[in-house]
């Protein structure tokens, strides 16, 4: 009964040992190949095995995989060659990669470094420009810019420790500017989608109407009062641009100009 019950809910039984694994890096990690290749002769085991037997020697397999890579992740966030030139101004080429935040005194970007002087990188950033015209996403920027470390606590907010969870830990702050292009392949299918959704979504509307669909549809809140926007987080609307940075590329790092 039990073994038949396991086998109609394979599917589900091999998704789960996945995301235990990937969830078990959060608490320990296991980044060593030891663990990789434990993973790999486990699997071929489940080949002689029967019933429950073969089930549970996948599902550890999974499980480890999922660990393993989960693991190298998280490592590789963590890991930031730029913090090394915290406090340099230098020439940089960046690529935004989500709409910009307008505030009073600034305009803030996600973005990801692709140079940095001489020092060819890939790796978030958090990209800060003067108040007034903003790049659109998915711009290929040439910025001279200086590089710092985020804000510590203020108020109760840790700004430092909420980047560093998205894999950034400096920000690039520059006065000015130029796009040198766009960025392309599914990246800038998912811009060009971005803008039609954008531009689509909420025709006709205008003020925080236009800010609420656009939060549901885009997960944007720039056009929210302060209040409604902490409603519109608090009621978990905001999750649709929530991604999974397991399956991202590692960031990388080599010396010598951009090609």
């Amino acid at each position: 009964m039990t073994a038949a019950l396991l086998d109609r809910r394979r599917p589900h039984l091999f998704a789960a040992a996945v995301c235990s694994g990937l969830a078990g890096a959060n608490l320990v990690r296991g980044a060593s190949p030891a663990v990789a290749l434990v993973a790999a002769v486990v699997l071929p085991l489940a080949a002689w095995g029967d019933g429950v037997s073969r089930l549970a020697l996948v599902a550890l397999a999974l499980a480890l995989a999922g660990w393993w890579w989960g693991s190298a992740r998280l490592d590789a966030l963590d890991r930031s060659p730029l913090r090394h030139e915290v406090g340099r101004a230098e020439d940089a080429l960046v690529e935004t990669t989500a709409p910009a935040r307008r505030g009073r005194f600034q305009v803030r970007i996600p973005a990801r470094m692709l140079r940095f002087g001489r020092l060819r990188v890939d790796e978030p950033v958090l990209l800060e420009l003067p108040a007034g015209r903003a790049p659109p996403q998915g711009a290929t920027l040439a910025v001279l810019g200086r590089l710092a470390l985020p804000r510590g606590p203020v108020h109760g907010f840790d700004e430092r420790t909420w980047l560093r969870r998205q894999g950034i830990h400096v920000v690039l702050r520059s006065d000015r500017w130029r796009a040198v292009g766009r960025r392309g392949g599914p990246a800038g299918f998912a811009d060009r989608l971005h803008l039609w959704l954008g531009r689509s979504a909420a025709l006709g509307l205008r003020g925080e109407r236009r800010g609420v669909v656009e939060g549901v549809v885009l997960g944007e809140d720039q056009g929210l009062s302060d209040d409604l926007r902490n409603r519109f987080r608090a009621s978990g609307l905001s999750a649709g641009r929530r991604a999974i940075r397991v399956a991202l590329p590692r960031t990388s790092v080599t010396n010598g100009e951009s090609r």
